[in-house]
């Protein structure tokens, strides 16, 4: 007998990248134990996927239905979407009496507490980082505005009220609990995680036959970024990182796996004038992402640190770790310092202070061979399985 019914609520799609590493790589294994009913948004660019992760889902306990996202008419499309959802989940919650809605990140938060409201169900709040801060320190919001001390107020209210808090990083945990004196017992610590059986080491022959395969030559060093490389990344000072390291060694590449931003990327490459020759811009499907990690000898990744940043935990970051992929990255980002330091796993980088010659030095001097298999092992199987995460939300629903 399945032991728990619930209404999950996602503003990622489900046919996005994070939607199918971050929501189903979870409910696939959930759903062995629990029914859900799945409420997302779905980005017009991804509809070509509904196919794909209708016939993914279709032997799961998965009920999917789905809303088109829309940032047209900014505050006013948000209110119309959460109505739309209000109206939709207190429909399942009622006719299928849902005894949990786990929503992820703040607005689905809100529409399940007002679906909480009207029904018996408990509310779990999993939050995706600190939303409003975000805004804020983006300067989408403006501090001081009315909407601004609206929506931090309904925010804080929105964890006092909820059944259960899940939180990416130990350092939003310490937070809460300080600051709006949230009990510890009622949050818990799930950093974004992966799953072995999709990202995993290579044997050497297959590293190289696919090396090879990108044209790369066998002493090829790779420096890898993958994914989205605007707003919270700082791919300027990535770049010149890269830059620095490739004119002290003439082996040294740029990898970048990325869809949509390939005008962003080469203005940023030609303003440093990066040799061309030596940086290739592709794409990958999710199940053959692992390949690249393999292939490469660092990931770098820049975040632009913030107090909202306190709360977030790079997916990347856990992908790599499985891989046994080293990482350059910053400090003041989430728990990363803490991970990078205790595990060595890689280096970190002071964006507030950065020195480049010392940094590049740092990283030709210690090759991806000279760090320790076991270190990724341990901090993988430690924080960033997604078997241990099942395990910790099959628990808190049992708790609530």
């Amino acid at each position: 007998m399945l032991k728990k019914r619930i209404l999950y609520i996602s503003l990622t799609g489900m046919t996005e990248p994070l939607g199918r590493s971050q929501v189903l790589e979870y409910l696939f294994d959930l759903s062995k134990e629990n029914e859900y009913y799945l409420i997302s948004f779905e980005r017009d660019s991804d509809l070509k996927n509904l196919d794909d992760i209708k016939e993914l889902i279709k032997d799961y306990n998965i009920t999917w239905e789905y809303f088109i996202y829309s940032n047209k008419y900014g505050i006013f499309s948000t209110i119309s979407q959460i109505f739309q959802v209000m109206l939709l989940g207190l429909r399942i919650v009622r006719k299928n009496k849902i005894d949990i809605i786990h929503a992820r990140s703040f607005i689905p938060a809100t529409m399940g507490f007002i679906i909480k409201k009207f029904t018996n169900a408990k509310l779990l709040f999993d939050i995706r980082g600190f939303a409003i801060d975000e805004k804020i320190d983006t300067k989408r919001l403006n501090k001081n505005s009315f909407l601004a001390k609206t929506l931090k107020k309904l925010d804080n209210y929105l964890y006092q009220k909820s059944d259960h808090v899940v939180t990416l990083t130990h350092k939003a945990k310490e937070i809460l609990a300080k600051n709006l004196n949230i009990k510890k017992e009622k949050i818990t610590v799930i950093p974004t995680c992966a799953n072995d059986e999709i990202f995993k080491t290579m044997p050497i022959k297959e590293i190289q036959d696919f090396k090879l395969e990108l044209n790369y030559d066998l002493e090829s060093k790779i420096i890898i970024h993958t994914g989205t490389v605007s707003g919270w990344y700082d791919f300027d000072k990535e770049v010149q990182v890269v830059k620095e390291l490739m004119e002290k060694d003439s082996n040294i590449n740029f990898l970048i796996l990325n869809k949509n931003e390939q005008e962003f990327i080469n203005n940023t490459i030609s303003k440093y004038k990066l040799s061309k020759e030596k940086i290739k811009i592709m794409s990958s499907d999710f199940n053959s992402m692992y390949k690249y990690l393999n292939i490469a000898d660092y990931s770098i990744f820049f975040i632009k640190p913030s107090y909202s940043k306190e709360a977030s935990a790079p997916t990347k970051f856990a992908e790599n770790v499985i891989c046994h992929l080293p990482s350059i990255t910053n400090s003041n980002v989430g728990d990363m310092e803490y991970y990078i330091n205790e595990y060595n796993v890689g280096f970190l980088v002071d964006l507030n202070n950065i020195n480049l010659d010392e940094i590049t030095s740092r990283i030709l001097n210690k090759s991806k061979q000279q760090f320790d298999k076991n270190n990724f092992e341990n901090l993988f199987y430690t924080h960033f399985d997604k078997n241990m995460a099942v395990k910790k939300y099959q628990n808190i629903y049992e708790s609530i």
